[in-house]
């Protein structure tokens, strides 16, 4: 494992799939990072790469299939190449492997950094094939929040988007506008995971434990809330720069909807924050 830290925030990664374990908030002396539960989600966090959802998909003409959902990142060991103590730098590239599952050279950079009570997230995805690259990305941390009172925030609606996974009502999902304020842990049961069409968002999560909040920024096309509405003490808010198993989706990887595309030897940067602090808690 793998620790930064500040005076205010203290974050453990692990290497095998870049993912972090603990978001310990030394304001309140208290774990802000779901914490593995029986029959709740058997993971934490999971890093999104080369695709979102199930990893099914054509190129070419020749059908592909990945062994995990989100991607092979998530069974990946990263490479740390930097850690100055507050920030984190981890890498991976392509091998055999993942060439086997998808037919792309790439190089993959993730970067977690601390500055005062945030956490800065940035990945830069490198085209490293002589021909053009196809993918997509996305974060998918869990955050405490209890089961009766994790609430979202955010004060206008959202184009809610049709999951095959979801699908559970029959009008037409084109008519679905979704307000989430107080958004609860029952909202889940009628909807698994709300997917919304996103730009420039600002989204709160009070997590019911007292004042404490995560206010989420970022630039995502899409981004999608979900939590097992059942059991375990968490949500997670994931901003996806692609989207997983629309209705209308292609097999065809190259034609998918808000597909990223990278020519011969250029990247991509994404970014996103989590900010943790007191407020004043909503009913």
């Amino acid at each position: 494992m793998e620790t930064i830290e500040n005076n205010r925030l203290k974050i453990t990664i692990n290497p095998l799939g870049g993912i972090l374990t603990s978001i310990f908030f030394k304001d309140v002396n208290k774990e802000m990072e779901y914490q593995i539960e029986k029959d709740a989600w058997q993971f934490q966090d999971v890093v999104i790469f080369p695709l979102i959802g199930k990893g099914e998909f054509t190129y070419n003409n020749k059908q592909y299939k990945m062994d995990t959902r989100h991607g092979f990142i998530r069974k990946t060991t990263l490479k740390v190449l930097e850690n100055t103590g507050s920030k984190i730098t981890l890498y991976t590239e392509s091998n055999e492997k993942t060439l086997s599952e998808y037919p792309f050279k790439f190089s993959f950079t993730l970067t977690y950094e601390l500055i005062d009570n945030k956490l800065s997230v940035k990945t830069t995805v490198k085209n490293l094939d002589n021909k053009e690259m196809y993918f997509s990305y996305g974060s998918h941390t869990g955050i405490k929040a209890t089961a009766g009172a994790g609430v979202i925030n955010f004060d206008k609606e959202y184009h809610l988007l049709p999951l095959l996974v979801d699908a559970i009502n029959t009008e037409p999902f084109e008519h679905y506008y979704f307000n989430c304020v107080n958004l609860r842990k029952r909202s889940f049961i009628n909807f698994n995971t709300l997917v919304f069409e996103g730009k420039e968002e600002k989204i709160e999560l009070y997590t019911g434990y007292g004042s404490l909040c995560v206010d989420y920024e970022f630039d995502a096309p899409y981004f999608a809330i979900w939590s097992n509405p059942h059991s375990g003490n968490f949500v997670c808010v994931e901003p996806w720069w692609g989207i997983s198993n629309y209705v209308t989706e292609t097999e065809d990887l190259s034609q998918r909807l808000s597909i990223n595309k990278l020519k011969e030897n250029e990247s991509k940067s994404f970014s996103y924050s989590l900010t943790f602090s007191n407020k004043e808690s909503i009913d």
